[in-house]
């Protein structure tokens, strides 16, 4: 997907971060998000829940942050919430790029949307409405998305056998105790989605300490 630009276009990608699912029970998804906060900090603009507030300001003083209605504590809410109030707030903040840590995407917005897919194959086989369910969100999440990350290469080829979409054309990006590394390759995938860059596939590699690797693009 690609949008016509309102002036002209920055050297750095902001992005706004749905962060209104955190601290609602899932350590992995809380882990990934203070880890992108705090390594992008004010590349980002981050939408939580009032709650989190000042844990998300603590991670990045310098980001913009704002907080969403207190309704957002019911999942209905935030889902219904993504598809209305979510592209308003992209357009005021006139971000370059959506990054959804996990499905549900916003469907109507005109701006570029990354996701995130975590934990894909502890359902890809699971019979039953909610393995279906699951399933489908995260095949629409997939194929509207114009980039698509994920922790690992497992969780790459489960999100082909989960829905169909080529692994190949995931972003692995693995969790990574350099904070450098870690925002260096959410930028790759950042700057692809706006099309600043080729479309980002396949694992990120970046130099490391025990030689040379092909640098992040």
């Amino acid at each position: 997907m690609t949008r016509a630009t309102d002036g002209p276009r920055r050297e750095r990608v902001l992005v706004l971060l749905d962060a209104t699912s955190a601290h609602r029970g899932d350590a992995r998804l809380d882990a990934y998000l203070d880890a992108l906060t705090a390594a992008l900090g004010d590349e980002l603009v981050i939408v939580c829940r009032r709650p989190d507030l000042a844990h998300f300001r603590a991670l990045a003083p310098t980001a913009a942050i704002e907080a969403g209605t207190s309704a957002l504590r019911w999942r209905g809410i935030r889902m219904l919430w993504r598809q209305l109030a979510l592209p308003r707030m992209a357009r005021r903040h006139d971000v370059d790029a959506v990054h959804s840590p996990q499905p549900p995407i916003p469907l109507l917005i005109a701006r570029p949307r990354v996701v995130t897919l975590h934990e894909v194959a502890a359902f890809a086989g699971r019979r039953g409405p909610l393995g279906a369910a699951r399933r489908a969100g995260v095949r629409v999440a997939a194929r509207l998305a114009d980039e698509v990350v994920a922790p690992d290469a497992q969780t790459a080829r489960a999100i082909e056998e989960a829905c169909g979409f080529p692994a190949q054309e995931v972003l692995v990006v693995p969790a990574s105790e350099d904070a450098a590394r870690f925002a260096a390759a959410h930028r790759v995938a950042y700057r692809a989605a706006a099309a600043m860059v080729p479309a980002a596939t396949g694992p990120i590699t970046l130099p490391t300490a025990r030689g040379p690797e092909t640098p992040a693009r």
